[in-house]
């Protein structure tokens, strides 16, 4: 396009934000219950608000009164929008071993009837082709399906037994704080506030 102005980056630096103290993020004379840390970043709790912090993050630390908090959660993290095929390829994987198989299965000759007349031998040269055709067809159907059906499981699998979760502080119906961990260590920090919480 005309004006059209091309950029190239040449070289680049990553910045590194280093992660706050907790004591420095909290409001002048309020005291934190408990602070637990993260993997990376932290969550504090003071008697009026809930304070998260994560370096991947914009804004590296969100705050929110205890009142909005509705629900404390460590939820297994990855697969985002790929989940949203999963279905779908599982559909596609048990469609095509169908119709594979029954493609491979069937012998056209044996379906079509070719009369004994003159130039016949042309049509059974067309019937004979076709069959192949059919066949590699088929088989194709039944390869891409079983791999499709792995592909899914494996994503399934390993979305399943992964050690990256989100520790999660949902917020009725605002979006909720999401700060992404180890399994362990989220599960500590749960565990550490909801005792807090319940004392």
């Amino acid at each position: 396009m005309p004006g059209r102005v091309l950029e190239q980056t040449v070289a680049n630096v990553d910045i590194e934000q280093p992660v706050p103290d907790p004591n420095d993020c909290l409001p002048p004379g309020e005291k934190p219950l408990v602070i637990t840390k993260l993997s990376p970043g932290w969550i504090a709790v003071t008697d009026r608000e809930f304070f998260a912090c994560h370096p991947n993050r914009d804004p590296i630390v969100t705050r929110t009164f205890r009142s909005n908090v509705t629900q404390m959660s460590v939820r297994r993290s990855g697969g985002g929008s790929v989940f949203g095929y999963v279905p779908a390829a599982l559909l596609y994987a048990v469609a095509a071993l169908f119709f594979g198989v029954l493609l491979r299965s069937l012998t056209i000759e044996e379906l079509l009837s070719i009369p004994d007349a003159p130039g016949a031998g042309q049509i059974e040269t067309i019937v004979q082709t076709l069959g192949l055709v059919t066949g590699h067809f088929g088989t194709a159907l039944v390869l891409t399906g079983i791999l499709t059906g792995l592909s899914a499981i494996a994503v399934v699998t390993h979305w399943f037994f992964s050690r990256d979760v989100v520790f999660v502080l949902e917020r009725g119906e605002a979006d909720p704080i999401e700060c992404r961990t180890t399994r362990t260590v989220g599960i500590r920090a749960l565990r550490e506030i909801e005792s807090e919480l319940a004392g």
